[in-house]
């Protein structure tokens, strides 16, 4: 544990809880999930000596049971009978769970989603140990980990205690998706959203992140009940657009560089975390002209500060020829 910040008087109004809504998303989750428990086509899998058709699945699921498992942090076994680009559906005696591709313990760095669901076909009949990290009765979802099974019984609640808004803390990341970057922080995993890792525009999370990479975090927000942790990355770092309309004020010519070229225009890279918009109206340009014919990425071009909006966190800029 590091450093405590102050986050009272930055910490956004979305970001007062960890909504549902905004954890939907979370591993691809619902999706994914649904994807994986609905598909039925594959032939039946002898596992064990017993048939796949024959393991209960999600509507019997024993649910006392479940919960039990998760608040004991109790090592169970599954097998794999199904899977898809998000993880692997697992079914036990009295359970169907989801395993997630970032919780299981061989780490997949595979970019291409068929290289990817290859690797994932392999586990097919595999039996693994996991531990439940997250059981909802109401949505009917057991999401399950291969990677926690490692850690002691009673790790989770331990590391869960001593997490703390404000905290600077250390992970190592576990899968990036088009929404953000997964952190285990030592047996629990931590989601740092694709708006909390830079003050500037983020393209793509995998710009800012590889699995396997040691990361330095601020916690947000740690949901106990349901074992949630919000971190952040941008906040490490001073707010660039404070006090922005003094250091650059309307009119002032600076330096940028040219980070991507879209159908209306340009963005431009002005310092670390701040960037501007050279819409196709402020270049100057010959009509029926497109952007691409005039700016390529890396490119350093000199623009003048046509409008700052602090609250939204925009700025225009014009081309200076």
């Amino acid at each position: 544990m590091d450093k405590e910040i102050n986050l009272e008087s930055d910490l956004p109004e979305e970001m007062d809880s960890v909504s549902e809504g905004w954890w939907e998303s979370v591993m691809a989750e619902d999706s994914c999930y649904a994807q994986a428990s609905e598909r039925k086509k594959r032939p039946p899998l002898v596992l064990d000596e017993k048939p796949a058709e024959t393991i209960v699945m999600a509507e019997e699921t024993n649910w006392g049971l479940i919960e039990d498992m998760y608040h004991d942090e109790a090592v169970v076994t599954g097998t794999v009978v199904d899977y898809n680009k998000g993880g692997l559906l697992v079914c036990g005696d009295e359970f169907q769970g989801f395993v997630p591709i970032s919780h299981l313990d061989e780490v997949l760095c595979l970019d291409e989603e068929e290289a990817r669901l290859e690797r994932l076909e392999k586990y097919l009949g595999c039996r693994l140990m996991l531990k439940v990290i997250e059981c909802d009765e109401s949505r009917g979802r057991v999401v399950l980990s291969e990677r926690a099974a490692q850690s002691e019984p009673g790790q989770r609640q331990k590391l869960l205690d001593m997490l703390e808004v404000g905290k600077v803390v250390k992970g190592r990341v576990t899968n990036v998706t088009d929404f953000g970057v997964f952190v285990d922080l030592g047996g629990v995993e931590g989601l740092i959203h694709i708006s909390e890792l830079s003050w500037g525009r983020v393209i793509h999370p995998r710009d800012h992140a590889t699995i396997n990479q040691e990361i330095k975090v601020l916690v947000l927000q740690v949901n106990r009940e349901q074992c949630r942790v919000s971190l952040s990355v941008k906040r490490l770092e001073p707010n660039p657009w404070e006090e922005i309309t003094e250091r650059y004020p309307a009119g002032t010519v600076l330096d940028g560089v040219i980070t991507e070229v879209v159908k209306f225009g340009a963005f431009a890279r002005l310092e670390d975390g701040l960037e501007g918009l050279i819409h196709v109206s402020e270049m100057g340009a010959v009509e029926n002209v497109s952007p691409r014919d005039y700016f390529n990425e890396g490119q350093h071009v000199n623009v003048e500060v046509v409008l700052v909006d602090v609250e939204r966190q925009r700025m225009s800029l014009r081309l200076v020829k």
